[in-house]
């Protein structure tokens, strides 16, 4: 018996077919081996049937993939592979995120303002100080509270009040709290934004700040220090601590009675051993300074001391008034003891020193000093003791 087939019929079975093993190439060489024929006579039957299905090319396609996966082991190591990598990263970027949302701000001390000041103020007045300071981002941070830095040998003055401004200023006055700025000046002029209560606030933190403190220093012939700040402040509910320091010039504020104006002696000596101690380890980074260094600076500022009240050597006592107050057996680079004299209007000291080990000390000589032709010091140099004295 013979068939006979028509030319159309031939044509279209032809095009079906080169559709359907199209469709075969979606998948690996392995599974056409396996499931080709088959696959190529059941997808003809679908395409004589149904010509254009889109679900029905998308179901082939992602098949084709998953069976790639399953047969061809390298590509299955590439697309894990790769999908470990993105999600790495994803998590990697994400944990970047994140911290950078929580991350404590970033401050840079001392963005200008006043520093290094001696103001003279009676018992219970009130001193207004600017410290100005830098930050990297506008962020927005609740103050929670602020402590004074205490410098040493320094007593540390009240804080009554503390305001904020996103913008530096350079005024300082002693006109009560809250500030009261002089006639003619309002906050405004000092910056976009007026003054705002700190502590317990929000703020919105700008390129420049400045926090505003209402000082009072309540005991007489006292000298007190400002030599930074510690600000506890929360960002987005998380706490944190950031320090503003003075650096080598920290605020000097002397409690005096006399309203003449006129800096002392005692308190012109009080703001030059401030300098003077700030300049070994500033605010917040409390570097242990050497023993030589040690003794050299107790042994120079009682020589300035000394001068500026028309002596031409210091004595033992002022030696060593000033090394308890300084370098305390409290302190791990405390001086334990100072011995010597003053021998024909020069200096001749033995300082003991505690080193950064408690169980070590070092001792330390004064050679004398430099002196002028007619005798008078110049410089104390210190060296390490010979060990006859």
């Amino acid at each position: 018996m013979a068939f006979l087939v028509s030319r159309e019929h031939l044509e279209t079975g032809s095009a079906t077919t080169r559709r359907a093993q199209g469709y075969l190439r979606w998948y690996p060489q392995a599974w056409r081996e396996c499931y080709g024929e088959e696959f190529v006579a059941h997808l003809e039957a679908e395409l004589l049937e149904r010509p254009v299905s889109v679900l029905r090319t998308v179901d082939i396609v992602g098949h084709g993939f998953l069976a790639r996966l399953s047969f061809q082991r390298g590509l299955r190591v590439a697309v894990w592979a790769t999908t470990a990598f993105v999600l790495v990263a994803a998590v990697a970027v994400g944990a970047i995120v994140l911290t950078q949302y929580w991350a404590p701000v970033s401050i840079t001390s001392g963005a200008g303002g006043v520093s290094g000041v001696g103001l003279l103020a009676r018992p219970n007045q009130i001193n207004d100080v600017a410290l100005n300071f830098s930050t990297r981002s506008h962020a927005s941070v609740r103050i929670m509270s602020i402590a004074v830095l205490p410098l040493r040998g320094f007593r540390v003055p009240e804080v009554v009040g503390v305001a904020f401004a996103p913008h530096a200023s350079e005024l300082i006055n002693a006109r009560g709290w809250p500030v009261r700025l002089p006639k003619g000046v309002t906050p405004r002029a000092e910056g976009d934004t007026p003054l705002a209560p700190a502590i317990g606030a929000t703020v919105n933190l700008a390129r420049t700040n400045v926090l505003w403190l209402g000082l009072r220093v309540p005991t007489l012939h006292h000298a007190y220090a400002v030599d930074g700040l510690r600000v506890t402040y929360e960002r987005r509910g998380v706490s944190h601590t950031m320090t503003i320091n003075q650096s080598t010039a920290p605020d000097v504020i002397c409690a005096n009675s006399s309203s003449s104006g006129q800096l002392p002696t005692w308190c012109a000596q009080e703001i030059t051993a401030a300098g003077a101690i700030a300049s070994l380890s500033a605010a917040g980074n409390p570097a242990q300074p050497s023993p030589a260094t040690v003794a050299r600076f107790v042994a120079q500022l009682a020589l300035s001391e000394a001068q500026a009240t028309g002596h031409r050597a210091p004595t033992i006592g002022d030696v060593r008034r000033l090394a308890a107050r300084f370098f305390p057996v409290t302190h791990g680079d405390a001086i334990q003891s100072v011995t010597g004299l003053v021998n024909a209007g020069k200096p001749e000291w033995r300082f003991v020193i505690r080193g950064s080990s408690s169980t070590s000390t070092s001792v330390h000589c004064t050679n004398r000093g430099r002196v002028t032709a007619g005798g008078g010091i110049i410089a104390i140099a210190v060296v390490t003791c010979p060990s006859q004295r």
